[in-house]
């Protein structure tokens, strides 16, 4: 709750998962930066990419034949093949979608930055599934306005002017 009101008191802004996640350790900055406290996130590197150009490339190329077998499949009217191929497709493009974000930039395995980033957007998405149980119409407001990701937002639309009562 505490990122989620983070964002919602200063709306348009930008933060990053690391500096979330500072605040919320008691200010200290986030990682690259020292305090007086010393290093907020000790970063000891990363293990690498989640997926290397090679592995990028051959789940690609089984894409594409799961494609050809879902053609076939639909030709044949196989839906167990059907089924079988959507599985695997939606198994590769979930594994794909976690190993890249943005831009197509490869995200790096056990990077400071990558932690802080899946840490928040968890806390960030169970505090909007709670809202959303007792406020459905915030929840689903705050559905459409709050961004998360490396780096974080609440952009609410600001052709609806949003007034908040305490």
């Amino acid at each position: 709750m505490q990122y989620l009101a983070r964002l919602l008191a200063d709306p348009g802004r930008e933060f990053h998962a690391l500096d979330l996640v500072a605040a919320e350790q008691g200010g200290r900055a986030a990682a690259g930066r020292v305090t007086e406290a010393g290093p907020a996130f000790p970063d000891a590197g990363d293990a690498g990419e989640m997926l290397d150009a090679r592995a990028k490339e051959a789940y690609r190329r089984r894409l594409t034949e799961i494609e050809d077998d879902l053609e076939e499949g639909r030709a044949l009217g196989d839906q167990s093949r059907i089924g079988q191929a959507t599985a695997e497709r939606d198994f590769l493009v979930r594994e794909l979608s976690r190993a890249v974000g943005l831009g197509g930039r490869d995200r790096r395995v056990g990077s400071a930055a990558e932690r802080a980033r899946a840490s928040v957007t968890r806390a960030i998405r169970q505090a909007m599934t709670r809202i959303q149980v007792r406020h459905p119409r915030l929840g689903a407001h705050l559905e459409r306005a709050v961004h998360t990701g490396t780096y974080c937002a609440y952009l609410p639309d600001t052709r609806v002017p949003v007034v908040w009562k305490q």
